[in-house]
């Protein structure tokens, strides 16, 4: 699995997504600090990795416009702001061999459950 940490998304999340075997690229990493998050998802689109970010607004907006203009993402994954640990554990549930194929131009409201 290919994924892209949006720039809001603690360094720590990163760490742990790799502990645990992801394929996860930062906008730091990529040299996209500061990008618009046009650009950011612009991005991930072209090096086909699916995005996680806190920034649920602007990109549940953005998911729309891809899709309406008739293009493809790999996947959009949203959540509020939550400890690094717990952010980690959504992401990796999420992202699990059954629901990989299921990701494209879908976008996912990752929750606390309980």
């Amino acid at each position: 699995m290919r994924l892209y940490l949006d720039e809001d998304v603690y360094q720590g999340v990163l760490v742990g997504l790799r502990r645990r075997g992801f394929d996860v690229l930062s906008t730091v990493e990529a040299g996209l600090r500061g990008a618009s998050d046009e650009e950011q998802l612009r991005f991930a689109m072209a090096e086909d990795r699916s995005l996680f970010t806190f920034n649920r607004g602007d990109f549940a907006r953005l998911h729309l416009e891809v899709l309406t203009r008739g293009d493809h993402h790999p996947g959009i994954l949203l959540c509020s702001q939550v400890p690094v640990g717990l952010a980690v554990r959504l992401i990796a549930g999420a992202l699990t061999p059954g629901n990989l194929s299921r990701l494209r131009d879908q976008l996912i409201w990752l929750r606390r459950l309980g």
